[in-house]
C-alpha cells in the first residue's frame, strides 16, 4: 500500500476521482427510497475519504476502513478540520481480517475491489456485516485492457465481467442484485465504463 500512502496528501486533485465519488454518492442515495438519517455506514476501501464525506450529513455515523495507513491519516485529519464527528477512519487488510458480522445498515466500497485478492471472499466478508435488510453497493471497472492505471502495482484485476460479479453477489446470499453502467472515465488512451452493483441481504 505504499504506493497509496505516498498519493493520499494529493488524492482529492484528481478532479475524475472527486466526480465519480460524487456519482456513486448521488446514485446510491436516489436509489435508498426511505431515510438514512439512522443508518450506521461502512466505506470500505475509502481512500481519503470522498465517498464517506458524501454520506457525512445525511446518516447516522460512517465507518472507514482502509489498507493505507496515509489514506487513514488523511481521511480522520479530514473529519477532525471538518468538525464531524460521525466519521472514524481505521486500518484494515480484508484479505487478512474479518469484519464485524450484522453490523451495517449501508455498506459502499469505490473503485476498490479491483485491488482485492479473492473477489468472492470480499463480496461474502461485506454481506455478513451487513443488517438484515442492509444493502451493499460497489463501483468498479467494466472488464479492461489493463490500461486504466498508468501503473498496474497493487492492482490485482483489470476489471470485471458482469457475470463475475452477479455471481460473487448470489454466492454471498444477496438478493435484488443490480448491475449497470455508472458512468465512463475519459482518459487518453481510452474511455472506461464503471459499473454500480447492489444487492440486499434478507
Amino acid at each position: 500500500m505504499s504506493r497509496f500512502d505516498d498519493l493520499a496528501k494529493v488524492w482529492d486533485s484528481g478532479v475524475e476521482r472527486v466526480e465519480g465519488a460524487m456519482i456513486f454518492v448521488d446514485s446510491i442515495k436516489a436509489s435508498l427510497n426511505h431515510d438514512i438519517k439512522n443508518f450506521k455506514v461502512l466505506d470500505y476501501g475509502c481512500g481519503s475519504g470522498l465517498v464517506s464525506f458524501g454520506f457525512a450529513d445525511s446518516v447516522k455515523s460512517i465507518d472507514g476502513l482502509d489498507n493505507s495507513s496515509g489514506m487513514i491519516d488523511v481521511y480522520n485529519e479530514k473529519a477532525k478540520q471538518i468538525g464531524l464527528d460521525n466519521i472514524c477512519g481505521k486500518l484494515h487488510d480484508i484479505n487478512k481480517e474479518d469484519l464485524a458480522e450484522n453490523t451495517y445498515d449501508l455498506i459502499v466500497t469505490n473503485m476498490t475491489m479491483h485491488h482485492i485478492d479473492n473477489t468472492n471472499d470480499f463480496v461474502n466478508k461485506l454481506a455478513l456485516s451487513l443488517k438484515n435488510g442492509g444493502k451493499l453497493f460497489i463501483a468498479d471497472l467494466y472488464k479492461e485492457d489493463g490500461t486504466f492505471h498508468s501503473d498496474n502495482e497493487g492492482v490485482i484485476h483489470f476489471g470485471f465481467e458482469q457475470n463475475v460479479v452477479e455471481n460473487a453477489f448470489l454466492a454471498a446470499g444477496l438478493t435484488n442484485i443490480n448491475i449497470t453502467k455508472l458512468h465512463s472515465i475519459l482518459k487518453p488512451s481510452s474511455s472506461y465504463d464503471i459499473f454500480i452493483a447492489s444487492g440486499e441481504k434478507i
